[in-house]
């Protein structure tokens, strides 16, 4: 596991905690979620031991909608973007979401009770803002990692949704978009998607970039 992936897998673990509360500020949501999804997780840690689909379910439902999934679609493609049809955004959201489950999922079960989530309150600016945390964990000799969590107003509500986060200033959304635009030039939109699907394209991990 590279460097990379491993600052965006602790970053990641700490956005899949902090996910579900309705709140009117994001600090809130972050901070108030964290203790209902690690408690989720402690209920049924032996049933998500056992049946993984649950767990993933529960990250689906739990956490999913909390992401603004077609911003950072639109994000990642950049400029491939007006080369994409509508149906391919979603195909590609959806991909990209469920590649993010699979891939981080296990790690936040394995995970969930070694590390502390510290929450700074929020830094806004209209409809955007960001939001500190520091993870801590509990290895000794193990440093605390600063999580930046970038978050946007959707415009059909008041709701705030994290679009990215920042791992010791690693962006996970702009860190997959540089993987996968040579990958996208070569290729083309669609098998980009089928290799996501495949998980022959995880976000971090450059050594499956072709």
């Amino acid at each position: 596991m590279t460097r990379t992936l491993t600052r965006l897998t602790a970053a990641l673990a700490g956005l899949l905690l902090a996910a579900t509360a309705q709140a009117t500020a994001p600090d809130a949501i972050i901070r108030d979620a964290t203790d209902a999804v690690r408690a989720d997780i402690a209920e049924n840690f032996s049933t998500y031991q056992q049946d993984k689909a649950a767990f993933y379910a529960m990250v689906e439902e739990k956490i999913v909608p909390h992401f603004d999934t077609t911003y950072i679609a639109k994000v990642i493609l950049g400029s491939h973007l007006k080369a994409a049809s509508p149906e391919q955004i979603g195909e590609f959201e959806t991909a990209f979401k469920d590649m993010l489950i699979r891939t981080y999922a296990d790690k936040l079960l394995e995970y969930y009770d070694s590390i502390e989530i510290e929450v700074k309150p929020a830094r806004l600016s209209g409809k955007r803002g960001t939001v500190a945390t520091t993870i801590i964990r509990k290895e000794p000799g193990k440093p605390p990692i600063p999580i930046e969590f970038s978050v946007r107003q959707a415009k059909d509500s008041d709701e705030w949704k994290i679009w990215d986060i920042k791992a010791e200033n690693i962006s996970l959304v702009l860190n997959f978009r540089t993987q996968l635009d040579s990958e996208i030039k070569r290729n083309g939109i669609p098998q980009v998607i089928e290799r996501i699907k495949a998980g022959q394209l995880v976000v971090g991990d450059e050594d499956n970039a072709e």
